[in-house]
């Protein structure tokens, strides 16, 4: 009998002070330690919540093995090696966002949604991804935005 077990995993973002241009990598590489070697499962939920509340647009890139380095703010080109890596891509569209107190929110977590339904697979028990700007957001603090991935894990 196997077992499925959720597991939560926050990271939160370094972002430069500079608005970003349209298809800028924010943040750079991102590594979600999600647990050990052998990792399978699938993606329940993305979380993405926003202390300065800009309810921007953006495209997750989530891979199961390591890509090739983007720097932050520097523009999105994938290698073709890269490309082969990819499990799944989320859109963060603006009507995504919910705005609560000073910051807001979108949680993508249609489980209907066949995006959602992607098989995650790590070798080392890592998912990998880029947030990539839609538009030109910019932040007031370095450490405005965290992304919580939610996995059920096999």
């Amino acid at each position: 009998m196997s077992m499925h077990r959720v597991v939560r995993k926050a990271l939160t973002l370094t972002v430069t002070l500079d608005a970003y241009e349209a298809v800028d990598v924010v943040g750079g590489l991102l590594t979600w330690a999600v647990t050990g070697p052998g990792l399978s499962g699938l993606l329940r939920s993305v979380l993405i919540t926003d202390d300065a509340a800009q309810s921007e647009q953006f495209t997750l890139y989530l891979f199961d093995s390591l890509p090739s380095t983007i720097a932050d703010a520097a523009a999105f080109a994938p290698t073709i090696a890269d490309l082969n890596k990819v499990a799944c891509t989320i859109g963060i569209a603006t009507a995504d966002w919910t705005e609560i107190g000073e910051g807001d929110y979108a949680l993508i977590a249609n489980y209907e949604d066949t995006q959602m339904q992607m098989p995650i697979r790590s070798d080392n028990g890592s998912i990998y991804g880029y947030l990539v700007a839609v538009d030109t957001p910019d932040y007031v603090a370095a450490d405005d935005l965290v992304i919580t991935l939610t996995v059920e894990v096999f």
